[in-house]
């Protein structure tokens, strides 16, 4: 009997392998292999089958996962903000992959900013100027420089529209420096525009605080007056009360992450912040800027959102002092950290400023409550009366438009109480030149108004900010 076709080559060598196969002892070896005869000949051939098949599938979803990973690092475009996380991921996770290798920018763009055919290059289609850096130390060096990332004004050239760029180094970028200024939207948080990946370098377009860092306002200005302190507040208690309703604690509030908008402050970068699963979140590691951290978050031992108010108590203390506190108390030359002095002395009132009101006092002191179960929430703060004063106890809070719009009002109207028919030669003489001379004057003040209003100079919160 033949086994295989008549023009093999190997029919010979077959042949001969027969003669000389002892059958019984391949029956005896399989009855040893399989001693209830179930050979399962076809269960192993199925397992292998599934298990190609499994192969195959793998295959192809690694295919889809590198298709889907090239499209989103192939080009600068439009997308949502599952594209936009998806991006970061994507550059997280293959940082080192980009190490030496300068490619294409690529990147995922929310609004604001228009890519031009996949591109969007700086000096071609945006330009970035060096912004005053908001780290540099103070005084006696207890201001940490920052290692986050730099921050430059942008401007797109065909819209004239100016952002704030954040410059992250690729190997220190996570998805979390944009994920929550992407999922949650208020008045109060830095409205993120995209991302872009540049060379090794992750650059973050956002909503540009062109009033500077209350930091930068500290630096130049010095300590700030207690209207300017609630006005700051009240944006940010707004901003946490936000936040902590989604379960997110901040983790770094402090003046350098807080900006100047034209008509309101708001809060930036977000990289150490975490949305919490639990009723209690449990750090593996420190979390934000040492001297405004609360003692729960030092212990390492769990924490909640209450941390964020008491960091908030301790920058109203920075904004009424002009120097954060300890530091007076505790020279950064001689303490070279602070973890031991705050779990052991916080809350740090010794260091309110001393002309202090005292409804301000009382917030602090409910801000700054050592134990985080009796501190009071955001919510509760912007409830307290020390966030609402009379407007009699406070100056007035206006722009510079506003005031020259009624000295120019008072003008007139001094102007109108003079009597209309004059006889005396010499008083109407008199008159004719104080008309001139207020003529003059109102001229001046409606071009200085104007000009006010071009550069939008600002000398407090409106007045009715406090009604």
């Amino acid at each position: 009997m033949e086994y295989m076709s008549t023009d093999s080559d190997n029919k010979e060598e077959i042949d001969l392998l027969l003669a000389h196969l002892n059958m019984s002892e391949v029956i005896d070896i399989m009855e040893n292999l399989y001693p209830n005869g179930d050979l399962a000949v076809y269960d192993d051939s199925l397992i292998t089958m599934c298990q190609e098949t499994n192969e195959n599938e793998e295959c192809a979803e690694s295919l889809l996962f590198c298709k889907r990973e090239v499209s989103l690092l192939s080009n600068v475009r439009y997308g949502t903000v599952e594209d936009l996380l998806a991006f970061s991921n994507q550059v997280s996770n293959t940082a080192k992959q980009f190490k030496g290798h300068r490619r294409q920018e690529s990147g995922i763009l929310l609004h604001t900013i228009t890519p031009k055919n996949g591109r969007y290059q700086i000096e071609s289609d945006v330009l970035l100027f060096p912004w005053k850096l908001t780290y540099r130390n103070i005084g006696s060096d207890f201001v940490p420089r920052g290692a986050f990332g730099k921050v430059y004004l942008a401007q797109d050239r065909e819209t004239k529209k100016r952002m704030a760029c954040k410059l992250v180094p690729l190997e220190q970028f996570k998805p979390s420096d944009v994920e929550i200024q992407a999922r949650f939207r208020h008045e109060n948080i830095a409205e993120l525009y995209g991302a872009i990946l540049w060379d090794e370098t992750v650059h973050l377009f956002m909503e540009a605080g062109e009033g500077g860092s209350v930091m930068e306002k500290l630096e130049g200005c010095g300590r700030m007056r207690e209207f300017e302190i609630i006005w700051v507040t009240k944006h940010i208690l707004k901003g946490l009360d936000f936040l902590h309703s989604k379960g997110i604690i901040h983790h770094d509030i402090k003046p350098s992450n807080i900006v100047f908008m034209s008509t309101k402050a708001v809060l930036v970068d977000f990289g150490l912040s975490v949305q919490m699963t639990g009723d209690v979140y449990y750090p593996k590691d420190l979390r934000g800027t040492e001297i405004y951290m609360s003692p729960e978050v030092i212990l390492c031992r769990g924490h909640t959102m209450k941390a964020d108010i008491y960091s908030m108590g301790a920058t109203i203390i920075h904004m009424q002092t002009g120097s954060p506190p300890w530091v007076n108390r505790y020279p950064r030359s001689a303490y070279p950290s602070y973890l031991y002095i705050i779990h052991k002395q916080a809350p740090p009132l010794e260091d309110i400023a001393e002309d202090c009101s005292t409804t301000m006092r009382e917030l602090l002191q409910a801000a700054l409550e050592r134990n985080p179960n009796h501190r009071l929430s955001a919510a509760d703060l912007l409830k307290h009366e020390a966030l609402h004063p009379p407007p009699e106890e406070q100056p007035r809070c206006q722009s510079l438009d506003s005031a020259l719009l009624e000295r120019k009002r008072l003008l007139t109207r001094k102007e109108l109480e003079l009597p209309e028919n004059i006889t005396d030669s010499s008083l109407g003489t008199g008159c004719t030149e104080e008309s001139e001379l207020l003529k003059r004057q109102r001229s001046l003040y409606i071009d200085l108004g104007a000009l006010a209003g071009y550069f939008n100079i600002v000398r407090g919160p409106p007045t009715f900010e406090y009604d």
